[in-house]
């Protein structure tokens, strides 16, 4: 690619603050939705992302010195014009660019419970799936077991059914699309290691995203309740797998986890607790959080993870 080309292929942001790079890659390297990305250097990762109708390769490298983020195609697609264009909100919705952290860190600090938090982890932002379709797959492939395990079913179904791009001999993948994974059906999916009701569930979510249900404009104006709702319709969802979709795939702001395990436990352990809160007892907790509860969710959850600092 010519510097010319790679400038008509390439989009600077600079990164709102706060925002912290280093906890953004390290969820990239250990987060779920951070499965379809690979780190092509220190400061870079890549994966592949539809745009324009068509698998595409791009770079998400961040600048430590002048605090920006470069997306750039990594390879030339078809209508590179067109893929530019589907890029730029993809990329503030993938990175959380435009979450008001500001106003987050303000509401949520007038609880004194949680001002803690937030001299630990302002900055940090939720990084999310591509959309509705990614965040559903992932979190059926995570339901009732392993995290190592499931993050072994994750690639070996983009290993083997995902778009596929090879660039310098070294080959990238993504989750497959729809048509793919309708066309490996049931049979296809199990000779994976997924079981026979786990591929209903992603055949069925697989059957609305090729219908266009899970596209964003279904559920513009729609509050979060109706939304759950609307995806529990779907075979295998049920409310902790809808709202993980709503707060990663559509990057919903006032989620509240609260039938999570590892939530219950991040609170057990806050309080100092010696018994784990039931489900309906934190959603009454999270109401004292209401407008960024999904933010609440994850500087919870950071308390569980090893160098946090976590009471």
């Amino acid at each position: 690619m010519t510097a010319e080309a790679q400038a008509r292929s390439s989009l600077d942001l600079p990164l709102p603050e706060p925002f912290d790079i280093d906890w953004a890659l390290t969820s990239v390297r250990s987060s779920s939705f951070g499965t379809p990305y690979c780190f092509v250097g220190d400061y870079t990762v890549r994966r592949v992302l539809r745009l324009a109708g068509e698998p595409t390769l791009v770079d998400f490298t961040f600048s430590r010195v002048d605090r920006r983020l470069r997306a750039t195609l990594a390879a030339q697609p078809k209508n590179p014009r067109r893929a530019m264009i589907d890029l730029a909100p993809l990329v503030t919705h993938l990175w959380g660019l435009s979450d008001d952290l500001t106003a987050c860190c303000e509401t949520l600090a007038t609880d004194p419970l949680l001002t803690p938090l937030i001299g630990r982890f302002a900055g940090v932002r939720l990084i999310r799936a591509a959309g509705l379709y990614e965040a559903l797959l992932s979190a059926i492939l995570g339901q009732q077991i392993s995290v190592a395990s499931a993050q072994s079913i994750r690639r070996r179904l983009m290993d083997n059914l995902g778009d596929c791009l090879t660039v310098a001999g070294s080959e990238f993948t993504a989750y497959p699309s729809p048509a793919r994974l309708l066309a490996a059906g049931p049979v296809g999916l199990q000779a994976l290691g997924i079981t026979r009701q786990k591929s209903r569930y992603l055949l069925a979510v697989a059957e609305r995203a090729e219908r266009g249900d899970l596209e964003p404009s279904r559920f513009a104006g729609v509050e979060d309740a109706e939304a759950v709702e609307m995806l529990c319709a779907i075979p295998g969802v049920g409310r902790w797998t809808a709202e993980v979709a709503l707060m990663y795939g559509l990057g919903r702001p006032d989620v509240f986890l609260a039938g999570d395990l590892a939530l219950q436990v991040a609170v057990q352990r806050f309080l100092g607790r010696e018994d784990r809160p039931r489900e309906q007892e934190l959603r009454l907790l999270g109401e004292r959080w209401a407008g960024w509860r999904s933010y609440a969710t994850l500087y919870l959850l950071m308390t569980l993870k090893p160098g946090s600092g976590a009471m």
